[in-house]
């Protein structure tokens, strides 16, 4: 498509675009292990990651120390960026790539290096940064763009409410506060595109956000390999946000308004099974299946979303106690994952697909992970 017909399809929408407003963000530990399989599953112990499961799983969990974690996401087109960089013209040719692709979502965003937790017997806790940038242009009539730091305090507690030979259940909560601020614009996709370029974001609005919230969980076991979880992350979460006018005001204590708003809760029911192996079959030293069906309360939506994208599923299978292989389906795309545990450290890599529309396909995003992390 000619790039001044879509720059003057983008004038001509902004005149009936209306005004955008900005949600509350999601809190969000970046884990590559966890996106490698699909996960975090409902029904899943995963050391510090359990903080971002199921709080009824610290009943079960083993003592872990986390000194330090750097994780990096990023989504996008990303076979396509590398070409749209070289161009004379950056904004003309991302504009192309919106009207090609139903839109265009750029994103990254980083967890660490404040990444300070433990997760034991009974309980977990930690303290962890997240540097986030992304900007989703649907179409040329409206985009959003929004970068900050966020810092998210986490605390759980699970407790075995009842055992009796194989069978055991488990009730869990946790609490975290998280403190955000971010730069942030809404209007057409080539107001968000001259943002971008210039990284002007002194001028545009500045939120700066508190946050409290709940999660809850429940969770039965059934010997050392049948687990079945249920698990309502942001049972309740409120958010106080205070707008200012730009980046200047805020740093001058020139607040605007504060808003009050609820992160929608997710309900997620989840199942997983541990293979039992033999004790001297050493190559294989774990293998775990898991299922999710997430999202629950989505499905009473005005328009709610295709409900095959809340099916979930992956395996992780540790060979040698060093090398994780994984892979999965959630939303009805693959992820694929590896990991190696170095014991001073250990490395993991994701690549999945997920979707920003209501059906699948209708805007499939590609995503990718790696992280760094010093946990024992």
């Amino acid at each position: 498509m000619d790039k001044r017909t879509l720059c003057a399809a983008a004038v001509l929408a902004a005149a009936f675009s209306f005004a955008y407003g900005q949600s509350p963000v999601r809190p969000k530990i970046v884990s590559a292990r966890l996106a490698g399989f699909a996960g975090p599953f409902a029904a899943q112990e995963a050391g510090i990651d359990t903080l971002s499961t199921n709080p009824a799983m610290l009943a079960f969990s083993d003592s872990v120390w986390s000194l330090g974690r750097l994780a990096a996401h990023v989504s996008g087109p990303l076979f396509d960026l590398p070409a749209v960089f070289q161009e004379d013209d950056i904004s003309g040719a991302i504009l192309d790539l919106v009207g090609e692709n139903n839109g265009i979502y750029i994103g990254t965003e980083i967890t660490g290096p404040l990444s300070i937790a433990h997760v034991e017997r009974n309980f977990g806790f930690g303290i962890f940064n997240r540097t986030l940038i992304e900007a989703d242009i649907p179409n040329l009539s409206y985009g959003s763009l929004i970068a900050g730091e966020e810092v998210l305090i986490a605390g759980g507690y699970g407790l075995t409410l009842f055992r009796k030979d194989l069978h055991s259940l488990s009730a869990g909560l946790q609490l975290k506060g998280f403190f955000q601020t971010y730069a942030t614009q809404g209007g057409t996709a080539l107001g968000i595109l001259d943002t971008a370029e210039s990284m002007d974001l002194a001028s545009i609005p500045t939120l700066l956000a508190t946050g409290f919230g709940l999660d809850a969980g429940l969770l039965y076991k059934l010997g050392d390999g049948f687990s079945a979880g249920l698990v309502c992350r942001d049972l309740y979460t409120p958010v106080f946000t205070t707008e200012y006018a730009s980046l200047d005001d805020y740093l001058a204590g020139s607040a605007g308004d504060t808003t009050y708003a609820r992160i929608e809760p997710e309900l997620t029911i989840g199942a997983s099974y541990n293979l039992q192996l033999p004790e001297d079959w050493i190559t294989i030293s774990q293998w775990g299946f898991y299922l999710d069906y997430r999202d629950i309360l989505g499905l009473l939506d005005i328009i709610p979303a295709n409900p095959v994208l809340n099916v979930a599923l992956g395996t992780e299978m540790i060979l040698l106690d060093v090398v994780s292989l994984r892979a999965g389906i959630n939303q009805t795309y693959a992820a694929l994952g590896l990991g190696l545990d170095l014991s001073l450290f250990a490395l993991d890599v994701a690549m999945y697909g997920s979707e920003l529309g209501i059906d699948p396909g209708a805007r499939p995003l590609l995503n990718m992970e790696v992280s760094l992390a010093f946990e024992y």
